[in-house]
């Protein structure tokens, strides 16, 4: 190659890293929208208006949510994964969204989205009905394996991160449960307080309430390390080693948004979280803060979506 030829390849790496950089100093210049895969009302919801407000001071331009439920949060998942590039649409989801390409055949890749920060997480709380035959971890896995299948466990949805916590805690610790499936954690909620099903796997902060209230039993946490609010209450990972699981939300915007956008987004929501209101909340409803950064973010994102692909194809897994 002749130094001409060199040197106008040079002069085209330079254009696209200044273009780059042009770019995103001049981000963001119109409204930025961030869609919600959820209906109106629910724990994510209310942190990403809280935290649309902050950006909108910091960012100096409207900051806006909408939300686009449906088909298990793929609908508005969809539509994220579609739009341009340029970091004015992005998606706050769940750790579902590294579930469902093991068990839903979806209109995107969701490898190709760009994550830009983890923002908290919380774990799976195991809880029982208060007539259930047993009272703690312990107590559970021996009747369990006494009695297979036995124990019904509630979810949320076949799919849904509740029901795979409780295919996890089968397969580590070797019982077998009769799963009840239901659309959302409301009526399982329900039938548990009522003594229609036994045990079920569900998000701390929706379930701490009734536990105070008496109305179930906690049974574990999911995470590695035991939590504040239910210091008494024993992870599962004390008595089956290697389990650790938790339900946390992230954002992302479209594949191929540029690095320089992806890390003023980071910078602007870190400052969100940061808030006394925002952490407040967060801790109010039993989440963990993280605020991780695009790159720790994106190496925790792919090894989930590995960790489940590998579950749910060796445990034969499948939405019916």
């Amino acid at each position: 190659m002749d130094s001409r030829m060199k040197n106008y390849l040079k002069m085209i790496l330079m254009s696209f890293i200044f273009c780059g950089i042009t770019l995103a100093q001049d981000f963001p210049n119109r409204a930025i929208k961030i869609v919600v895969p959820f209906t109106p009302g629910g724990g994510s919801d209310v942190i990403t208006r809280l935290m649309a407000e902050k950006m909108t001071g910091d960012l100096g331009v409207s900051v806006i949510v909408e939300n686009k439920p449906g088909a298990s949060s793929i609908i508005g998942t969809d539509y994220v994964a579609k739009s341009a590039p340029d970091g004015y649409t992005l998606l706050i989801t769940n750790s579902a969204i590294t579930i469902n390409p093991s068990l839903f055949k979806l209109p995107f890749d969701t490898q190709k989205l760009t994550p830009v920060t983890k923002i908290a997480s919380a774990p799976q709380l195991l809880v029982a009905t208060t007539g259930a035959p047993f009272k703690n971890l312990k107590e559970m896995l021996a009747y369990a394996k006494a009695n297979p299948e036995k124990v019904s466990m509630g979810t949320a949805g076949a799919g849904q991160l509740s029901h795979l916590a409780g295919e996890l805690l089968g397969k580590m610790s070797g019982t077998k449960y009769t799963m009840v499936h239901y659309k959302g954690s409301g009526n399982g909620v329900a039938d548990l307080i009522s003594g229609q099903i036994m045990m079920s796997f569900g998000t701390a902060p929706g379930l701490i309430p009734h536990i105070k209230n008496g109305k179930m039993i906690p049974i574990a946490v999911s995470s590695a390390a035991r939590i504040p609010a239910l210091p008494q209450v024993p992870s599962i990972v004390e008595l089956i080693p290697g389990y650790d699981l938790s339900n946390w939300f992230g954002i992302f915007a479209p594949g191929q948004t540029s690095k320089p956008v992806v890390d003023k987004l980071f910078q602007s929501i870190s400052k969100a979280l940061a808030s006394p209101d925002i952490s407040g909340r967060l801790t109010q409803d039993g989440f963990d803060s993280i605020g991780l950064s695009p790159e720790k973010f994106d190496k925790s994102f792919r090894e989930e979506l590995a960790f489940w692909q590998k579950f749910v194809k060796e445990n034969n897994i499948k939405i019916e």
